[in-house]
């Protein structure tokens, strides 16, 4: 089972990359939304998923993104996918 700790690295290193690949500077919080605050979009998404496998050493089920709206989301899945590896 994931820490709290555990869950804060996940998330910083996810913010750092949708920081670096969002459309527009906005700070990321974990109430950031991904479409509204950022700007992104399906084809910046996919960028993003990449860099962010090759990071956490995982696969990214692509049905999952659906499911995101915001980065607390977003960690929350990754963390969910490290755990199940």
């Amino acid at each position: 089972m994931m820490t709290t700790s555990q869950y804060e690295a996940i998330f910083q290193q996810a913010a750092v990359l949708l920081e670096k690949y969002a459309p527009r500077p906005v700070p990321v919080r974990e109430d950031t939304e991904l479409i509204n605050d950022l700007g992104f979009d399906s084809l910046r998404v996919m960028e993003m998923l990449q860099d962010v496998e090759d990071v956490f050493d995982i696969t990214y089920p692509l049905n999952d993104l659906s499911d995101l709206r915001t980065a607390k989301d977003f960690a929350l899945q990754i963390q969910r996918i490290v755990e199940n590896r």
